[in-house]
């Protein structure tokens, strides 16, 4: 299951592409209700899965959802996937006078930020013996929004692009497993890499590590590349640079399965540097993620 981790940066607000709400709104309807085989006794089953989440940290929160439909074959059967998905997460920051000289001895800011999301996908399942690998394809929209506006924002307003995700699980001898999932889109430039490793201590209970990193338009500027008209920032000055770290989370987690779906809750810290200077601040994160198969 792919789950949407934070990567969320300063930003604010630019008009244009909301004309693309209502095309996406009709894709996650039309998926949704796809009907099923007419003659059930002549066709495999159709295989849906539906799974939702939420991630906190000490100044940031983001609810998603989703949707994965296998029309011609069993949700665990070789076969194309569509796939829907969206989530919507607020964050603040504080910027003291002396992190921008633009404050000149004001006091410091206080943005709020907002950020959505919504994808579009179409893929195909493949197992090879232990392992299984799905791979989509499609459209992706993300909006970054803040008030006050950051001078210093890069990835800003609403974007759509091409999106591209690649998902592995392998079964690990009776009862151990491993996952990897990867994303891009050229959406702001988002990019991310999650990985699991866990063992059944009992047949439905897992137990486990995981760790992550998350980078956009704005990390990628951050992380050294600054070079180029896409990273210089709105006051025009050189964005400070900062470390992997400033992008990335580790923690543990449960995972409790059953027939037809899942559980799973994950604890740990991350890299938050969202006050623009060069060292990560270690903060807590909480992931609750749902799923059920039908």
């Amino acid at each position: 299951m792919a789950v949407r981790w934070r990567s969320v940066h300063r930003v604010g607000a630019r008009p244009g592409l909301g004309r693309a709400r209502p095309l996406i709104a009709t894709a996650l309807l039309a998926l949704l209700s796809l009907p099923a085989v007419a003659d059930p006794d002549k066709a495999p089953a159709i295989g849906r899965e539906v799974w939702a989440g939420a991630d906190i940290s000490s100044n940031v929160w983001l609810l998603y959802s989703g949707v994965t439909v296998a029309p011609w074959s069993g949700v665990y059967d070789n076969g194309w996937r569509f796939r829907a998905a969206g989530g919507y997460g607020e964050y603040s920051y504080e910027k003291t006078p002396s992190e921008d000289p633009l404050l000149d001895g004001q006091r410091g800011l206080n943005p709020h930020a907002r950020t959505y999301f919504a994808d579009v996908l179409v893929g195909y399942l493949q197992r090879f013996g232990d392992l299984t690998a799905k791979a989509f394809v499609g459209a992706s929209i993300i909006s970054h929004e803040i008030a006050p506006l950051d001078p210093e924002t890069v990835a800003i307003g609403e974007e759509i692009g091409v999106k591209g995700v690649l998902e592995l699980w392998l079964n690990i001898g009776e009862r151990g497993w491993g996952s990897l999932d990867l994303s891009w889109s050229s959406a702001h430039n988002t990019r991310a890499a999650r990985a699991r490793i866990g063992y059944r201590v009992w047949p439905k209970l897992s137990l486990g590590l995981e760790g992550g990193i998350n980078v956009d338009a704005q990390g990628e500027c951050r992380l050294g590349k600054a070079s180029g008209s896409e990273c210089v920032p709105n006051d025009g000055d050189p964005i400070e640079r900062a470390d992997l770290m400033d992008y990335a989370r580790g923690g543990a987690f449960a995972r409790y399965e059953w027939g037809s779906g899942e559980v799973s809750l994950s604890a740990g810290v991350l890299g938050d540097s969202f006050a623009n200077r060069g060292e990560a601040e270690i903060s807590p994160y909480v992931t609750v993620n749902w799923l059920t198969q039908f």
